[in-house]
């Protein structure tokens, strides 16, 4: 199937495993070029033995200068960005609302919906750029 993705220079959030390394694989299968970012660092080293095409960095997403990092280093490996996959978050706390932690709410908030923005944040202008620089 032709996506019409060639070349696309992508970044996937939390892609060395789960639906993120699935969608990673999916945009290599179809001739982008895939950078990956995860916490784990395991998974990062199992990536790069299984994948070699897809790039990587290790990175939360919730910390403002990891996600500065992450795209440096994903621009100077991509030469550019037109996608932005943000896949990272967690499931968070369960259980009644006085049993959880404040720590494990502050933790879940920060991953799914900071780190969210962190990487957004970034991405809305460089992805703009590629898509004026393609037309």
């Amino acid at each position: 199937m032709n996506l019409g993705i060639r070349n696309l220079r992508v970044l996937v959030t939390a892609g060395a495993g789960g639906i993120g390394l699935e969608i990673a694989r999916a945009f290599v299968a179809e001739g982008a070029r895939v950078h990956v970012c995860d916490v784990d660092a395991k998974a990062l080293r199992a990536l790069a033995k299984s994948d070699p095409k897809i790039t990587q960095s290790k990175c939360d997403v919730s910390d403002r200068k990891q996600v500065a990092r992450l795209f440096k280093d994903a621009l100077a490996t991509l030469k550019g960005l037109d996608v932005l996959v943000n896949n990272a978050g967690i499931a968070g706390p369960t259980g009644k609302v006085d049993a959880i932690a404040p720590e494990e709410w502050d933790r879940c908030l920060a991953i799914d919906i900071t780190g969210q923005f962190n990487c957004t944040r970034l991405a809305v202008r460089i992805c703009a750029r590629a898509r004026t620089l393609r037309s």
